[in-house]
């Protein structure tokens, strides 16, 4: 799967670090690829000229332009408004591939999210998602043990406006979690650094929590930063060395954070019935095409990838000694209700007829889309349904396993959506005559 492509437009240490952190800089491969951010130095004199820069960059590239990040050392010499995010040069690969990583997704996110409001108001459905404020005063809830260091962030994010909530043990931290919400976990790793990473690690197994940002804060002896980065710490950060720039980059992640949330009630109020199909919680055929039509549009107005994935249910494998309609429609049914729950928010999925699915994923180029048909399929062939339907032929407590044949690709320059839809549909057709 291609790594998103960035321009580097600061030092070479910016280069060499967002390349640690594993993204393609333009000008290392001889691929044409759409440049997906463009990080701009804010240090020293390039500051004050920064802004212009990236408005005039915004003019000449369009609907083409990524994001613009700023490559900051904590200066206040930029217009941060003339960016969509701040990247703070000091941080570890780590980090950085979080915090960008974090930044390109909400971004195609927020783009889907009109673009899918758009179609479902030619549906009868809302033209706009809600507004959800985000005026909300952070509430932070910090871990460990009562000491100086613990007591001085506590005041650093006091300063910025926070609301803080401390815990002492494990057990009372996540018992305030699970109880009332946060916007985000301060952890302190000084004397007990296993206990401060198995609590990120745990969280990260929560789905509640998954998302939630999580700062630890360690000595300046601290072994390993990049292990709490791989045990699921969104951020790291010497106790006392520069509290207030710690505290700001948390509110920074908070703000992602919020803006996800947003985006995800923003898909839920998509899913309105005039475009859904009742049985599958999947998106109706009609709307499906219509979408997929406006997102080939907007994959060559923004030169961006666009795939599809094709599943369709091979009915000779699968269905056993299920023979009626009736029978086949509720095992499409209940497969197609858990397929709803295996794709991302941004992605598209819908029922195209009896038997088949598809899932449009915006963004993504074809190896990405064939690695989540494939995940998808595995998970869909390895569970057991109970379709409850010809009771002569088997007893009630016979589960049925199906098989599915799976088929993607992504948009061509020039194609329409109906030539992609073909494309794939043949080579759903090719693999089965095999």
């Amino acid at each position: 799967m291609a790594k998103p492509h960035i321009l580097v437009l600061a030092g070479d240490d910016a280069s060499e670090v967002l390349s640690q952190a594993g993204f393609t800089i333009a000008g290392e491969d001889h691929q044409r690829r759409q440049t997906a951010a463009i990080v701009v130095d804010t240090r020293g004199d390039s500051g004050p000229k920064a802004g212009e820069l990236v408005r005039s960059l915004k003019a000449a590239l369009g609907p083409r332009a990524g994001l613009f990040m700023a490559w900051s050392n904590g200066e206040e010499n930029f217009d941060v408004s003339a960016f969509d995010g701040v990247l703070d040069a000091f941080a570890t690969p780590g980090v950085l591939a979080a915090r960008l990583g974090s930044s390109l997704r909400i971004a195609v996110m927020a783009d889907e999210a009109k673009m899918r409001f758009r179609t479902l108001a030619r549906f009868g459905g809302p033209a706009h998602p809600p507004i959800v404020s985000s005026a909300k005063v952070p509430r932070i809830l910090l871990f460990g043990q009562p000491d100086p260091d613990l007591l001085q962030f506590t005041t650093a994010l006091t300063q910025l406006g926070a609301e803080t909530v401390a815990a002492f043990t494990s057990f009372t931290a996540f018992d305030y979690l699970h109880e009332s919400e946060f916007d985000g976990v301060v952890i302190l790793a000084r004397d007990d650094r296993a206990t401060a990473l198995g609590f990120c690690a745990a969280m990260r197994r929560n789905a509640r929590m998954f998302h939630m940002p999580c700062l630890i804060l360690g000595s300046p002896d601290f072994d390993n930063p990049h292990e709490a980065i791989e045990r699921g710490a969104t951020d790291f950060a010497i106790a006392g060395d520069d509290d207030a720039a710690a505290a700001d980059r948390l509110f920074n992640f908070v703000e992602e954070k919020r803006s996800r949330d947003a985006l995800n009630l923003a898909f839920a109020a998509a899913r309105a019935p005039a475009a859904m199909e009742a049985t599958t919680g999947l998106y109706a055929p009609s709307f499906f095409l219509a979408h997929l039509e406006s997102l080939a549009q907007r994959a060559h107005e923004t030169d961006r990838p666009l795939s599809i994935a094709l599943a369709r249910l091979d009915t000779e494998a699968s269905l056993g000694v299920v023979h009626t309609r009736q029978g086949i429609e509720r095992l499409v049914s209940q497969s197609g209700a858990m397929l709803s729950r295996l794709v991302r928010a941004e992605d598209v999925a819908a029922r195209l007829d009896q038997t088949t699915f598809a899932v449009a994923f915006p963004s993504s180029d074809d190896e990405a889309a064939e690695i989540a048909a494939e995940r998808i399929a595995a998970v869909l062939e390895c569970t057991a349904f109970d379709v409850q339907a010809d009771h002569t032929n088997y007893s009630n407590d016979q589960p049925i396993q199906i098989k599915l044949a799976i088929a993607s690709a992504s948009l061509l320059p020039q194609e329409n959506a109906t030539g992609l839809l073909q494309r794939v549909k043949g080579q759903l057709e090719q693999g089965h005559a095999k």
